[in-house]
């Protein structure tokens, strides 16, 4: 089946988690990505704990759909093969220390030399310009000096990190969308051109009013656990057998939460007869609905809110999501078989395309099996030189 992407190379230059997700975003789309690694030690990610079979899981997660390749990029023989692959192929990902690959003679002013229309999307933590430019940058730090983290946890608790690594995926995605655009308009007029995407700019781009509330108000975002500014009840609540999520985001919807719990003479009430008057008087509101949700289960909560036409729903573990009958029917954590880690269930493919939907064709690659494909099949090498760069650990 043809997919959206199908047709497109990608050279994926890229190790740990935020260069690997942008690739794996474009194969599920059906484009071919090359994934480079070392010889014989591949991308640090397989080697990360937890281990399953031996195989890390956070390379399990963010790589399938792809073909793994080895290649020294650090000698100079392997940069002339890179260059060799750059000729055949539209984009280029990796996530090296910005001027790494000028170092290694592979930078974009290099490669669009020799290939005009190339696409290169460079990944890292602070971006290719500014003064930190050059420091190393890890998710944490992304989430940290973005903004997130100050305004994340419970109100009398320290800054605390996203439960997953959010900076590094909200770079993948921005990658993405950078590399899509790029290879739009390099349809349209033939050329390439280098795409920026830095962790520290993505998760400030998704700080909502964060910045206008400051400038505008000279109002600090702080920490408020689940609660929001301007709604109530919008919190986490407590019922017999686990946790619920609550949010009454309108006089409408507050009339309806009264009535189904039973409490028609709160709308009367002036310390709760506006989103206002309900914010000012949050641990009311709360206390109220912590009573009500208190009395019942998870499921009974769930029930009798939705059908009565009140936001909510369960806090899920991940063993209760992956059993969830609508995320089974989206398809979002499908079942593969891996070679070494055996039967394993991943995160699913979205958005869905109408037309040409994205698909899992393959597991993660072992470390250089389409070595041969791609160096004998695509590139035309020999028997005598593919046999000779493998056993000078070019490849």
């Amino acid at each position: 089946m043809e997919k959206a992407l199908s047709g497109i190379r990608v050279l994926g230059a890229t190790r740990m988690l935020a260069g690997p997700y942008c690739e794996m975003l474009l194969a599920d789309m059906g484009a071919e990505v090359l994934h480079i690694e070392l010889p014989g030690r591949g991308d640090e990610s397989r080697h990360f704990a937890p281990l399953i079979n031996g195989e890390g899981s956070c390379f399990i997660a963010s790589n399938r759909n792809k073909k793994s390749i080895t290649l020294d990029l650090r000698t100079p023989e392997g940069q002339e093969i890179f260059k060799d692959l750059v000729r055949v192929s539209d984009i280029v990902v990796e996530n090296n220390r910005p001027g790494t690959m000028d170092k290694w003679n592979v930078g974009y002013k290099d490669l669009k030399e020799i290939n005009p229309g190339i696409i290169m999307t460079s990944v890292s933590g602070f971006g290719q310009t500014g003064p930190y430019s050059q420091r190393a940058g890890l998710d944490i730090v992304a989430q940290a000096m973005g903004g997130l983290m100050f305004m994340t946890g419970e109100a009398d608790g320290s800054p605390t990190r996203t439960g997953n690594a959010i900076g590094d995926f909200l770079g993948g995605l921005f990658a993405t969308y950078g590399t899509l655009s790029a290879l739009y308009y390099k349809q349209r007029t033939g050329k390439g051109q280098h795409v920026d995407a830095a962790l520290l700019d993505s998760v400030i781009a998704v700080l909502e009013n964060v910045i206008p509330n400051y400038v505008g108000l000279g109002k600090v975002t702080e920490r408020m656990g689940s609660r929001i500014p301007g709604i109530a009840p919008y919190n986490t609540f407590l019922a017999k057998d686990g946790y619920v999520v609550i949010g009454v985001s309108s006089n409408q919807i507050w009339k309806r939460f009264v009535d189904v719990i039973g409490r028609p003479e709160l709308n009367d009430d002036p310390r709760f007869n506006s989103p206002s008057a309900r914010v000012e008087n949050v641990e009311e509101v709360e206390k109220i609905t912590q009573e009500w949700v208190s009395q019942k289960t998870v499921e009974e909560v769930v029930s009798i809110l939705n059908e009565a036409g009140v936001i909510c729903g369960p806090v899920y573990s991940v063993e209760q999501l992956i059993e969830d009958p609508h995320v089974k029917a989206r398809d979002m954590a499908p079942e593969i078989e891996h070679p070494v880690a055996g039967k394993l269930r991943l995160s699913g493919i979205t958005p869905k395309l109408s037309l040409t939907p994205g698909t899992i064709d393959s597991p993660p690659p072992a470390l250089g099996d389409h070595n041969e494909e791609i160096y004998k099949g695509l590139l035309k090498y020999s028997d005598e030189k593919f046999k000779d760069l493998q056993n000078r650990g070019i490849i």
